[in-house]
């Protein structure tokens, strides 16, 4: 009651409001404090038109391999659940991937030493460049358009080691099924002399 006399509810009021505003889901994205904003893929995807034509930082782990084309290259960049740590490493399931195609210059790509596949964790990568919800270079994909390219963490190789408990089970899988199949063949078998 002592907040309420000393502040009036209209101020009260208004400071929740705002609060509510800077909250929002249209204010959602950081800022990597030099002015760009920080989307993650899955905003960009949800609010393409928040953001069609702006500058913004994006960071992820570049997958799969680069494509060259001329003096530009494609690359793929995913920031879901998986782009710091895989699942072989330890890291709960946490859904699908998702990230953004980047069209980016050849020259900046040449610090990416590892793109991420079934056997290696790829580098981490900061652009920073113009989104476009409908590109109308590219067909109309949602895409980035780099100036700038940083490799933030370096990748490295995934150690898939075979756990002894999938081996138990994999063993006593085999074994049951082996089982099965014989005594279906006795069985086939058993019938095949009776109807003789």
């Amino acid at each position: 009651m002592i907040v309420c006399m000393r502040y009036p509810r209209g101020v009260l009021l208004v400071l929740a409001l705002g609060i509510l505003i800077a909250l929002s889901p249209g204010h959602a994205f950081a800022s990597n404090g030099a002015g760009d904003a920080t989307p993650s893929s899955s905003e960009l995807v949800e609010s393409p038109a928040e953001f069609d034509g702006d500058v913004i930082s994006f960071t992820g782990e570049a997958i799969g391999e680069m494509m060259t084309r001329g003096d530009m290259a494609w690359l793929h960049l995913n920031d879901d659940a998986y782009r710091d740590r895989n699942v072989e490493e330890g890291a709960p399931l946490g859904g699908y991937n998702s990230g953004m195609a980047v069209w980016v210059p050849v020259e900046l790509t040449e610090t990416i030493a590892t793109f991420g596949d079934h056997a290696h964790e790829g580098d981490i990568v900061r652009v920073t460049g113009t989104f476009n919800a409908a590109c109308p270079e590219h067909g109309g994909d949602m895409d980035i358009h780099a100036s700038s390219l940083e490799v933030v963490t370096p990748g490295h190789r995934v150690e898939d080691p075979v756990h002894p408990r999938k081996l138990v089970w994999a063993v006593a899988l085999s074994i049951l099924a082996l089982g099965a199949f014989l005594a279906d063949r006795l069985r086939a078998h058993a019938e095949d002399t009776q109807g003789m």
